[in-house]
């Protein structure tokens, strides 16, 4: 069984498939294993094996246990009452380096997972950040779009709806309304600097610091204009940025329909008094 499993592992790995379709396959065949491991214990104890028989059936009986947590888990997004990771994970001191953002509907709990991607600027002081407006030319733009098919080439996001299915994204959207978009809330772009030309603050954005494009420049700090601001007494730095927005959808006369959007950037600026 095992080697059977390790095999469906291994082809799987060829296929860009998301981490919750692939969890519930898995999900599946361990449920047949688990009946396959019924059947042999109960052959065991038939055959008047018995200590091979019980010690079979006991790990048949665990294995179901995480099994059906994990079909909840899965397929439902909900957590059994007899669920008892939590009480581990506390045990054991395990903290989640993931948080969620729950969503209730007709169907149940809708789970969306946030992941926290630390800048490769580093980390600022949030009483010291502001958010800050990019203007993009219609040649950034085209960077950006170039930047985003090389980030999905390296599969560093994908663009699937959190592997929602249109009657998930229907009830999420009849609950607040927002449009739901395929990357999410935002991924973060994994090298970016910000270069002063001229009284212009240029944004450069890429994959790494050999190869970057310019990709916007940037208008407004907070509620000030870039031209307002005296820079001989505050010094800035690019905190972050972050890829927003591009294909998303909604709610259309026959169902979900999905629409198309420029991809946009969304920045956040450090500032320091000198």
């Amino acid at each position: 069984m095992f080697s059977f499993l390790d095999m469906v592992n291994h082809y799987l790995g060829y296929f860009n498939i998301n981490v919750t379709l692939k969890s519930r396959i898995y999900t599946v065949l361990g449920f047949f294993g688990d009946i396959y491991l019924f059947y042999v214990s109960f052959r065991f104890l038939h055959n008047q094996m018995f200590t091979k028989g019980i010690l079979l059936l006991l790990v048949a009986i665990i294995l179901m246990y995480f099994t059906v947590c994990n079909f909840f888990y899965y397929f439902t997004k909900k957590q059994p009452w007899f669920d008892i990771s939590p009480k581990l994970a506390k045990t054991l001191h395990i903290q989640e380096h993931s948080q969620e953002t729950q969503v209730d509907s007709k169907m149940g709990t809708t789970v969306i997972p946030e992941t926290r991607n630390v800048p490769t600027n580093g980390l600022f002081d949030d009483q010291h950040l502001l958010p800050a407006k990019i203007e993009v030319s219609p040649t950034q733009q085209a960077n950006v779009d170039r930047l985003v098919a090389q980030m999905e080439q390296q599969q560093l996001f994908h663009a699937d709806y959190n592997g929602m299915s249109d009657r998930k994204i229907f009830e999420l959207l009849k609950v607040n309304g927002k449009p739901v978009y395929a990357i999410g809330k935002g991924v973060l772009l994994p090298y970016f600097e910000m270069k002063r030309q001229g009284a212009s603050l240029v944004v450069y954005c890429g994959l790494n610091q050999a190869e970057t494009y310019p990709v916007g420049e940037i208008r407004r700090v907070g509620l000030q204009s870039v031209s307002s601001l005296d820079l001989t007494h505050v010094k800035l730095y690019l905190a972050s940025v972050t890829l927003v927005g591009g294909p998303y959808k909604q709610i259309g006369r026959a169902g979900v329909i999905e629409d198309p959007q420029d991809y946009k950037l969304r920045a956040m600026v450090a500032y320091k008094k000198m």
